[in-house]
């Protein structure tokens, strides 16, 4: 009795190991109709029905091109994008450099990750800039180093580049800080 009593209790074990070990190396590769293996064809039997109708051999690839091309040389060329204007401060499509500068003063500070020396963190700032109204933003800011970091208190008064036509678009300026 002891001995069917560890047999069944080896069986249980042995039945979870391969279970887990199943489960670890994810869904089988053998469901579905794409993953089925294709089958070699069949040798002819004396018996055996005839083959169902052959099918269409695929054309090779030079020929879709070719016709693709044709079709591109016979419809008109598409009207030029004219959602960008062009610009000589506009650089590589929709990306404007942030010439404006100012101070902002720092509302919030958290620490969304610190990755080895760099910290990510979320800056709420009032921007004063020397034309216009002050303005609220949230931006994001990865500190290279914890002495960036550390400069960066609530409170604290910290040089921003911005976009005067876009204040959601801001950005902490520390190395304009250093050369003050």
């Amino acid at each position: 009795m002891g001995a069917a009593l560890a047999l069944a209790i080896m069986l249980v074990v042995v039945v979870g190991v391969l279970s887990l070990a199943v489960n670890a190396q994810g869904p089988f590769q053998g469901t579905g109709a794409a993953s089925r293996p294709i089958r070699p064809a069949r040798a002819e039997h004396p018996g055996a029905a005839p083959p169902g109708p052959a099918r269409p051999a695929r054309r090779p690839p030079r020929e879709r091109n070719e016709r693709s091309r044709e079709r591109q040389a016979s419809s008109p060329p598409p009207p030029a994008r004219q959602d960008h204007p062009s610009d000589p401060d506009q650089l590589f499509g929709d990306v404007k450099p942030l010439h404006s500068q100012a101070h902002a003063l720092v509302m919030s500070v958290v620490d969304e990750r610190t990755l080895g020396p760099v910290t990510r963190s979320r800056l709420t700032l009032r921007v004063d800039p020397t034309e216009g109204e002050a303005f609220e933003v949230t931006t994001r800011v990865a500190f290279p180093t914890p002495e960036h970091r550390a400069r960066v208190k609530v409170g604290a008064l910290i040089p921003v580049r911005y976009d005067p036509d876009d204040h959601r678009r801001v950005v902490v300026d520390l190395d304009r800080e250093q050369g003050d």
